[in-house]
């Protein structure tokens, strides 16, 4: 089984890339954190070479062009800067198009990138005793697929609700959960990083409507990441960098921290159950069939180090104490959409992870019912899934997922709003 993450444009390969910056090469190896590249696989598609290249982490082997003329071109194609050349103008109508006539080769791709040589020790022998060569490709399921993707501009906007149905029809059991940048709408335009003045916040808010419409009807859930919630810290593209990073942590941590070996003590203040992608998946969306709604969900995470600088000097010492509670509101109110109310969130799933001496009942140990409470109180449906893993490091987090329905949420209603201003003062110029 092989989680995917796919980033569809700008916005959804730079979280992408920020995700696996956390690999054994990595800063973050130090810290004993897990190999992302052990659980999953990245791909990015892009429609402007500039993008592909301003990539760190993600190789040449996993990226691809979209470009008019050529479709999906591989990143390692010697005239990939020949046919990838002008992008879609922030026009995800064009893109959509363009994946629409090529959404075919989505399925070579998967091939290409899903495939692999069966060992040698298991090649099959035919009635004559020579080796059956007709095995020498195993496909591996996908199963689970997080898209990110930017849905104020064209590109990802365009093809990302193609990519997701392709995946589905690559692996009919495979669950796609959509990570979705909407832009900021108010005051001035921002697109990746910079005042824009080619495409304004109307337009911006008209491309969000035209890819949320149609990514409802191709994923399980959408989790929300809003642009507008950094909107008052200026327009350097350092912010986008720092959210996006902020992004890849809280993600990183969901996914990656349940394969840590679970964390069991009969000291445990309550019974917390172990997560896995499988929950996270079920809490961003609504019943099991395919007429239910996905989930508009946001996500955050908080922080604290559990150790003082003299503890880094002096084993055993300087100890900090951490306020569980307090680090599950935090996480609630740094959610990744402006203007969501916590009181209107239907579901919730949460993973604490600290040292094991905060997790074994002890003097220090987080109060992991105090957290399960709160967002108990928090969930309109009363679905909360929490889980606990240690880590190595000398910090405790908590991530928090929390989902509601589409029409709970002001931003949507704001960005619906936008668009048809923005659609009427445009019939009534080109009239």
């Amino acid at each position: 089984m092989t989680y995917l993450f796919v980033g569809a444009g700008q916005a959804g390969g730079a979280i992408v890339d920020a995700i696996f910056e956390r690999t054994d090469s990595s800063f973050f190896n130090l810290f004993g954190s897990i190999d992302i590249s052990n659980i999953g696989q990245p791909l990015v598609f892009n429609s402007t070479v500039r993008d592909l290249e301003n990539l760190s982490n993600i190789a040449p082997e996993q990226q691809y062009g979209i470009a008019d003329s050529y479709g999906i071109v591989p990143g390692t194609d010697s005239g990939l800067e020949e046919q990838i050349t002008g992008g879609f103008g922030r026009n995800p109508v064009r893109a959509d198009e363009v994946m629409e006539r090529h959404s075919a080769d989505l399925h070579t791709v998967f091939d290409e990138q899903l495939t692999e040589p069966v060992p040698e020790d298991e090649f099959n022998e035919n009635e004559f005793g020579d080796e059956d060569f007709s095995t020498e490709q195993q496909t591996d399921d996908i199963q689970f697929a997080f898209l990110f993707l930017g849905l104020g501009g064209g590109t990802g906007c365009g093809i990302g609700p193609h990519i997701a149905r392709e995946i589905k029809a690559y692996d009919q059991q495979a669950q796609v959960i959509a990570v979705a940048v909407l832009p900021n709408t108010k005051g001035p335009s921002l697109y990746g990083g910079e005042e824009d003045e080619d495409i304004s916040a109307g337009r911006q808010a008209w491309n969000a409507r035209f890819g949320l419409d149609r990514l409802e009807e191709t994923v399980d859930g959408i989790i929300l990441v809003d642009n507008q919630r950094i909107s008052h810290l200026g327009s350097s593209a350092g912010q986008f960098s720092e959210y996006n990073e902020y992004v890849a942590s809280a993600i990183y941590d969901l996914i990656a921290g349940p394969v840590v070996d679970k964390f069991e003590s009969d000291d445990m203040d309550v019974d917390t159950p172990d997560i896995d992608v499988r929950d996270i998946a079920t809490a961003v969306s609504f019943g099991t069939t395919d007429t239910d709604e996905p989930g508009y969900a946001t996500i955050g995470r908080s922080a604290t180090m559990t150790q003082s600088i003299g503890g880094y000097l002096i084993p055993y010492f300087g100890k900090q104490p951490v306020d569980g509670a307090s680090l599950a509101r935090i996480a609630a109110a740094k959610q990744t959409l402006d203007r969501a109310n916590v009181d209107d969130a239907q579901k919730a799933i949460t993973l604490i992870r600290a040292p094991e001496s905060y997790l074994t009942g002890g003097d220090q140990s987080i109060d992991i019912a105090a957290v399960s409470d709160y967002l108990r109180h928090n969930s309109g449906l009363g679905e909360v899934n929490l889980g606990v893993s240690s880590t190595d490091r000398h910090l405790a987090s908590v991530t928090t997922v929390l989902t509601y329905r589409r029409s709970d949420l002001d931003r949507i209603e704001e960005i619906h709003s936008a668009a048809e201003e923005y659609e009427d003062k445009t019939e009534a110029i080109t009239a």
